[in-house]
């Protein structure tokens, strides 16, 4: 008998060998998984721009230029697009990512973006227009409003004479004094017409708003009343109270803000529902 023949004889033993088995089922392994780690790194390495890609550059360019943009624009932005995506993959693979607050809260906002795009709007009855009406009447009313002129005399140009000046000025204005031509130069308006209380405290500062809420229209003028800016004389012409907005006047404005509070309530219960997903470990409380 030849070798070759002894050899032939010999490979039904071999492939019972449970070592020839496991050689050849790892050598099957390697195979699949070079070529789907050779596909997957393939994929990982195709830049794919797609018509809605094109699509939603073009609508970028035309947004901000105002204009459609030229093959040579599209050109450009493509380009732009590429090497910012090649870049950011890049970036993922060195893990430059991790650890990043701005690329944190960045996926953090993408996120909540997409939960509120999913969520489902409801439209609500009039009936739970009217009690979202009745609940939150401070948001449907329409501020107290002064209409009103004033004399202004500077601390800064009459020291201490400010508020004396002020007092012997309130006699003559009483009697007819042209007030335009009374105290000094003012660095803002001297007349305001339905001037919110709101913004009178930004402009005046808290003391003179409360004195200027509290003057009825009248023809008289009242002071000196101090402000943050310095002494006034003040002429109210026009005082209206605070009032609530008919129901029938304000609907649309109950819609919107019942919309928009129902909205954040729901995302926010999203939100949630998403972290409660998840095990939160703090070091030094959970034990660790």
């Amino acid at each position: 008998m030849t070798d070759a023949t002894e050899k032939v004889r010999r490979w039904p033993v071999l492939l019972r060998e449970p070592l020839v088995h496991f050689i050849a089922a790892s050598l099957l392994v390697f195979a699949g998984w070079h070529y789907v780690s050779g596909a997957r790194a393939n994929e990982q390495r195709t830049i794919r721009v797609t018509t809605g890609d094109l699509e939603r550059l073009a609508s970028i360019y035309a947004a901000e230029s105002g204009a459609l943009p030229s093959g040579e624009d599209m050109v450009a932005m493509v380009n732009d697009y590429v090497r910012d995506e090649v870049l950011a993959r890049e970036a993922r693979r060195l893990k430059l990512d991790e650890g990043d607050t701005i690329v944190t809260r960045r996926l953090a906002q993408k996120m909540t973006f997409m939960v509120a795009d999913l969520a489902k709007e409801t439209v609500p009855d009039d009936e739970t227009l009217h009690e979202w009406y009745e609940a939150h009447a401070d948001r449907f009313t329409d501020p107290q409003m002064v209409t009103f002129e004033h004399a202004f005399f500077s601390e800064d140009v009459r020291g201490t004479a400010a508020e004396s000046d002020a007092e012997a000025a309130l006699a003559a204005l009483n009697a007819g004094a042209d007030w335009q031509k009374t105290g000094d130069p003012f660095m803002l308006q001297r007349t305001y017409g339905d001037l919110p209380i709101r913004e009178a405290v930004r402009l005046f500062g808290p003391d003179f708003t409360e004195a200027l809420a509290a003057t009825p229209a009248s023809g008289s003028w009242t002071g000196p009343v101090r402000s943050a800016l310095g002494i006034h004389l003040i002429r109210v012409s026009a005082n209206t109270p605070p009032h609530l907005k008919p129901f029938d006047q304000a609907r649309e404005e109950v819609l919107a803000d019942w919309k928009d509070e129902t909205r954040r309530e729901a995302n926010e219960q999203a939100i949630q529902d998403i972290i409660s997903r998840y095990r939160i470990e703090v070091e030094g409380i959970n034990g660790n």
